[in-house]
């Protein structure tokens, strides 16, 4: 008698059709610092305060004269601090020390003392910073193997927002699949480094402490009091505020004009299945780039690492934003190669 067994070739079927499925799926991997941190690598901000200190004193010195006191909560939102600087009193002391000399014949130059002083200093401080901090990336230690995670490398593609190349170094992913956002240590140009805040926002956050003008009905009230701002409010120290907005202003992140750049990379998103964001902090001013993929690529299932629920409420917020129903939150030593663990823990 004469049997058809068809188990071989169901199985055959099967693992054809799962094959086919892996070949549907598109991965992106979002790569943020916690990322290089998992993997033991000292990139915090407060590892970068901490190698100013024993290398660039001054530099930690002259940060903390134009910012005030930069404690551990300052340097923990490193970038987004550089925003930050109060621009009416950094402004004041520099024209306080800069007022011109009215009875001297050269007094119409003056004027220009304190704008010219507080470009200078801002614009040595930022140049300094930018240097130092790239001399410090250049020295990171490397990451442990015995933190390396599984990741699906075949076909996939990465956005990371660090500097260092831990994917292509130890998970060995092909530089033609990363697109470094923010610069590479390999390039040539300037890393991407600073804040969220535009000019016209910097201007608003200027409060001036001047009474209110008097109404219109009393010419004579008005007329003094504008005198008396006049005398209160020169124009050496509004030209050294308006040169203090422009420095802090330019510490701002060009995202708009990156988003611009990189369109043809953000556009091929629209097929992407799966989405695992390691490492992203979901601060306010890495969010359009997120915001864009989220905008792309609608139906894929997102996979979110949060380091001990830190992120939690910005996490919620994102989710809650894009009206993402798909996802799950996950902490990245959950994801720590099985290989590994068995080399680690090999089995009795």
């Amino acid at each position: 008698m004469y049997y058809c067994d068809s188990s071989h070739t169901y199985i055959e079927d099967i693992n054809k059709f799962s094959i086919k499925l892996q070949d549907m799926e598109k991965h992106l991997y979002i790569i943020g610092n916690g990322f290089d941190l998992h993997h033991g690598i000292n990139s915090s901000y407060r590892n970068f305060r901490d190698w100013l200190y024993e290398n660039e004193p001054t530099v930690i010195q002259d940060i903390e004269e134009a910012y005030g006191c930069c404690d551990d909560e300052w340097w923990s939102d490193f970038e987004n601090q550089l925003g930050s600087l109060d621009i009416l009193e950094y402004a004041s002391a520099v024209a306080s020390e800069n007022v011109p000399d009215l009875m001297s014949d050269h007094c119409d130059r003056m004027w220009n003392d304190a704008q010219i002083e507080v470009e200078q200093s801002l614009d040595g401080l930022y140049s300094d910073l930018r240097s130092c901090f790239r001399n410090w990336i250049l020295q990171l230690n490397s990451p442990r193997e015995d933190k390396k995670i599984e990741l699906i490398r075949e076909g996939s593609r990465f956005l990371t927002f660090n500097y260092s190349k831990t994917l292509e170094n130890m998970y060995g992913v092909p530089s033609a699949q990363i697109l470094h956002i923010h610069g590479c240590i390999d390039d040539n140009e300037e890393f991407v480094l600073g804040h969220c805040v535009g000019e016209d926002e910097l201007r608003k956050m200027i409060i001036v402490n001047d009474p209110e003008p008097p109404s219109d009905d009393d010419p004579e009230a008005y007329e003094q009091w504008r005198m008396e701002m006049e005398d209160n409010h020169q124009l050496h120290q509004q030209l050294a505020e308006d040169a203090a907005v422009s420095g802090v202003a330019s510490q701002q992140k060009p995202v708009k004009k990156l988003l611009h750049r990189y369109k043809d990379f953000f556009d091929s998103l629209y097929d992407v299945t799966h989405i695992h964001v390691y490492g992203m902090s979901f601060s306010e001013v890495d969010a359009p780039y997120l915001n864009m993929v989220a905008q792309i690529a609608r139906d894929a299932e997102w996979e979110i690492s949060d380091y001990q629920g830190h992120c939690e409420m910005e996490i919620t917020s994102f989710i809650d934003l894009h009206k993402i129903t798909n996802y799950k939150v996950i902490e990245l030593n959950t994801l720590i190669s099985r290989l590994q663990l068995e080399i680690d823990f090999p089995a009795n």
